[in-house]
């Protein structure tokens, strides 16, 4: 419901589109089988569904291609010998199959896509308005009357989440419970995946990763919370290939000392993040009509979906064409125990972000880390408006964006 939804809606701009669901329909292999040129494919391809296939008006997507990997073979020979066809080839968790099919060497440009975030859900509504004027806040304080809506936008997309059929369902209809439906059926959509694509052995570890890792937010993961009778092992090669697919992240730990983070970080500690808020509030049984009632997200599961729309959005904002990177740091100390939620460099400056679901709060590891490390700046995350109680620059959480594309414009004195 995300590749396949996406495809389609571009495929309306085009005069002509065909879909191959190879899963659906196998037979359609046999195209791919004998020969591999490319515009011989499309001369039967258009026989066959009586469409024209004419370059610059028709869309061609193959989609379940790992069904048919004779058909991923020629996406080079469409590159090299009919690139002014627009073809899109797709899959549900194709890294699984990526692993065992011989795909094109020097054809695979990788980009990293992700749900609607905050910013593109609000321009997918109709408020691109509400957009330009974070922007043109340049972190400083938005009357309250747009502060009160933004707010209540980010309710919303807590709920919602980013995936393109379940936003585009509940800006169509405005119905919660349809959207739930929906978000219910992706996930068991998920599932069905691991069925098809995983091995026997690892379809139950898959499975108790996906459903039982949302519960962790916020925290270390530890694969005894899963399951204790499950070895870690086998529970560590389940979660490596859900990060693979892009359905969870890790957050490690690094010593921040300098730049790059990666230097540092420890690959035994990490958090994990569920790729999309909307799906995790689902697997977590959050009702959205309490949500109604008392909108502070600081109710929500003690304050981990904060730490968790935190960073997915810090994620979605990173270079698209780069393997998205998060990290933390904790000092485990008996007399100072201390943890920033996030560590990000912008540009040469090294910021440590606290998350506080409510517009109030401590900030004691902040600071524990601004002086430890000599810091020129810290950020807090939260419901509150922007403000800038120096050298603390206060974000709130509509604001992630204007930090990662604009923070040229934040005075670190």
């Amino acid at each position: 419901m995300g590749k396949s939804w996406l495809a389609r809606k571009l495929g309306e701009t085009f005069t002509h589109y065909i879909e191959i669901n190879f899963e659906k329909n196998s037979d359609l292999c046999a195209f791919f089988q004998s020969d591999l040129d490319a515009k011989k494919i499309a001369f039967n391809l258009a026989n066959y569904f009586s469409t024209k296939i004419t370059p610059g008006k028709t869309l061609l997507f193959l989609d379940e291609i790992q069904v048919c990997p004779k058909a991923i073979s020629a996406l080079r020979y469409f590159y090299e010998d009919f690139p002014e066809l627009h073809v899109i080839g797709a899959s549900s968790l194709l890294e699984f199959e990526l692993q065992k099919i011989s795909a094109p060497v020097g054809r695979i440009e990788i980009i990293y896509v992700y749900p609607l975030s905050f910013a593109e859900y609000l321009t997918a509504s109709g408020k691109q308005n509400l957009r330009d004027l974070i922007f043109a806040s340049r972190f400083q304080e938005i009357a309250e009357p747009f502060h009160k809506q933004l707010q209540e936008e980010i309710r919303n997309y807590t709920l919602l989440g980013g995936m393109p059929e379940v936003v585009a369902s509940y800006l169509e209809n405005h119905d919660f419970e349809q959207s739930c439906d929906l978000q219910s059926i992706l996930l068991e959509t998920f599932r069905r995946d691991f069925n098809k694509y995983a091995k026997k052995y690892q379809i139950n570890y898959l499975n108790r990763i996906f459903d039982l890792a949302p519960l962790q937010t916020g925290n270390k993961f530890k694969y005894s919370q899963v399951d204790k009778d499950i070895k870690s092992r086998e529970l560590a090669g389940a979660l490596e290939l859900l990060e693979m697919a892009g359905l969870l992240y890790r957050v490690y730990h690094s010593s921040a000392n300098g730049i790059p983070l990666r230097a540092e970080m420890d690959p035994k500690k990490f958090k994990v993040l569920f790729f999309d808020i909307g799906l995790t509030q689902r697997l977590l049984k959050v009702d959205y009509r309490q949500l109604f009632l008392n909108p502070d997200i600081a109710l929500v599961n003690n304050g981990a979906i904060a730490e968790l729309l935190t960073g997915l959005e810090l994620i979605a904002h990173q270079p698209f064409k780069e393997r998205p990177e998060s990290f933390y740091w904790h000092r485990e100390e008996r007399s100072s125990n201390a943890e920033v939620d996030y560590v990000i460099n912008l540009g040469p400056l090294l910021v440590p972000i606290e998350v506080k679901s409510g517009a109030t709060g401590r900030l004691k590891s902040l600071h524990s880390f601004m002086k430890t490390k000599k810091s020129q700046l810290g950020i807090k995350i939260s419901s509150g408006n922007f403000s800038h109680p120096s050298p603390i620059q206060i974000i709130p959480f509509y604001g992630i964006e204007l930090l990662m594309k604009n923070h040229q414009s934040l005075n670190p004195k």
